[in-house]
């Protein structure tokens, strides 16, 4: 086994990452987080935020723009989305951007896609997506190991684990010690993405709710998180690739001098670690959600 090499010994190959034509990026068609981020194939993508600020939404509107303009394929697993038929009439709802339900969450009737509408549609769902019933196994048996094993009979260019803290853990090898269970599943996330050329995606929760800042207009409110504020820590600034924060600032407030009022539905992608390079940069896009197709837009 050789353990050493010269720059020489790797000229052929040089010459051809150097002369590498790449594919065509994969878009969302929004210009602001398509300037922040693009998936790259090989490498996982850590997504988090506070409760109620869209982190699931986002997730769902990614994989629909990446399914309309790539049709790229899909392994999901989202436990706090409801069952699983409900989570497909989410996709449902995304594609067509109009209500699958023929009653709201009030139980008043309201606009709905036709009965065409919605079997293309549910075409579209399940060309697009395969979905993870953690019910099936229950509490104790959703492993990440049992869902990545899964996933490696299917031909999809995505896996989503939503959210990550459902997974059981199995601390009896590593003396109790959840840092250290975590750090080593993360690695293994890593070698799932290259072994299999996929994104595979992992949304986690924010470690610490704090509302210690201030608007101008005397509002208390939360600042986004750091990287090391995500739930287990520093694990998960180490292993990852790319690191996006959705986060929704306060509405209707200023949050500092000079800055604009805070828009209803008013979303920031946060990248906050990007790796390798080619797939995006540190920085925020500001964008709005769409409360009736559930889309996320240029403000």
């Amino acid at each position: 086994m050789n353990l050493t090499q010269k720059a020489n010994e790797r000229y052929a190959g040089l010459q051809n990452l150097r002369n590498e034509q790449r594919p065509d990026p994969v878009v969302t068609g929004n210009a602001q987080l398509d300037d922040l981020y693009i998936p790259r194939k090989g490498y996982p993508l850590f997504v988090a935020g506070a409760p109620h600020h869209g982190k699931s939404l986002f997730l769902k509107w990614l994989l629909t723009c990446w399914s309309e303009r790539h049709q790229w394929k899909h392994f999901v697993y989202m436990g706090e989305e409801g069952s699983v038929d409900e989570l497909i009439l989410d996709f449902c709802e995304l594609y067509v951007q109009k209500p699958a339900r023929r009653v709201d969450w009030r139980g008043k009737e309201q606009d709905h896609m036709t009965d065409t509408e919605f079997e293309v549609a549910v075409r579209w769902v399940n060309d697009h997506f395969t979905f993870f019933d953690g019910d099936a196994v229950g509490d104790s048996g959703f492993t990440p190991d049992l869902f990545y094993a899964t996933a490696a009979d299917l031909q999809v260019d995505t896996t989503v684990i939503d959210p990550w803290n459902d997974v059981a853990r199995d601390l009896r090898n590593v003396g109790g010690r959840e840092d250290v269970w975590l750090t080593e599943e993360l690695r293994k996330v890593r070698l799932h993405s290259a072994k299999h050329d996929r994104v595979d995606i992992i949304c986690n929760h924010i470690a610490k709710l704090n509302a210690d800042a201030t608007t101008l207009g005397g509002k208390r409110y939360q600042k986004p998180a750091l990287p090391q504020e995500w739930a287990g820590g520093q694990a998960w600034y180490r292993r990852a690739f790319t690191m996006l924060l959705v986060y929704r600032p306060p509405v209707d407030q200023i949050m500092r001098e000079g800055e604009p009022i805070i828009q209803d539905g008013e979303t920031w992608i946060i990248n906050q670690k990007s790796k390798p390079k080619g797939t995006g940069r540190l920085g925020t896009a500001k964008l709005r959600l769409n409360r009736q197709t559930n889309h996320l837009e240029d403000i």
